[in-house]
């Protein structure tokens, strides 16, 4: 699978309006929303799983990426979703570009 960006996001836990259960499983598909857009994504889960209140860095593949990629910037906010936001974090790097710590 190839992958169009890299976030580093923090999955909230279930009394901060996250979900219930934490994400088992490789691939975990769900919008992502940045710059006040929305898109269809694929997340690597790298360990398998997204445990709630953890932070982690997520390869991330967009099923429009030349759409995603056109307002996707390094160090913008984004936000994973599941009929609420159950993640929230920023863009580390996006195809060729990083984020300048």
């Amino acid at each position: 699978m190839r992958f169009d960006a890299v976030v580093s996001v923090r999955f909230l836990q279930s009394a901060e309006g996250g979900r219930r259960t934490d994400i088992v499983g490789q691939v975990y598909a769900c919008p992502l929303f940045v710059a006040g857009r929305v898109f269809d994504c694929r997340v690597l889960l790298q360990e398998g799983r997204a445990v709630l209140g953890e932070s982690y860095e997520l390869p991330v593949a967009f099923l429009f990426p030349e759409d995603a990629l056109a307002v996707a910037n390094v160090g913008e906010d984004v936000s994973l979703w599941e009929g609420r936001t159950i993640a929230r974090g920023r863009i580390l790097r996006v195809a060729g570009r990083r984020l300048q710590e």
